[in-house]
């Protein structure tokens, strides 16, 4: 792990929501049903179906996962960074978070599916070792516009 760079396992909701409801983060999990910030709230983080890790620097807090069970094998994630943190800090963290799921729960597969447009999500998943498994088509609403999902997968190693 790079210096000052730490993955912890999180249970603090107003850690987690405040990083999610930063301007450089939530334009990217918005959809028209929650368009800002006071509309959305954390999921229950002590519920035993869901894992939650924050990543942090030297700055402070910069990223979070949430992965949550669809059933003893299967496990959505849904992860995002501060712009500070993209590049090797987030690969890092995100490997990192993938070896705890592996380790420290039944998963055996995670997926998430990412907004056809977000690019450069999508090759973060794909460089981590997701593979793209198909398209989940008109499933999210943004300005309007029912949109694409790029489905990715990862399975245990």
């Amino acid at each position: 792990m790079e210096d000052g760079l730490i993955v912890y396992r999180t249970r603090d909701a107003k850690l987690v929501y405040k990083l999610a409801s930063d301007p450089k983060i939530f334009p990217f999990i918005a959809d028209d049903f929650f368009s800002r910030p006071d509309e959305w709230s954390v999921p229950d983080l002590n519920n035993e179906h869901l894992r939650c890790f924050a990543v942090s620097d030297d700055d402070g807090p910069c990223g979070f996962g949430i992965f949550v069970a669809e059933n003893n094998v299967h496990w959505k994630a849904h992860i995002a960074f501060l712009p500070r943190a993209y590049g090797d800090k987030a690969a890092a963290s995100f490997k990192e978070m993938l070896e705890r799921m592996w380790k420290e729960t039944t998963a055996r597969r995670i997926t998430g599916e990412i907004a056809q447009e977000n690019r450069r999500a999508i090759k973060f998943a794909v460089r981590a070792g997701f593979e793209q498994y198909g398209v989940n088509q008109k499933s999210t609403l943004r300005g309007g516009i029912l949109r694409d999902q790029v489905c990715l997968g990862i399975s245990k190693p």
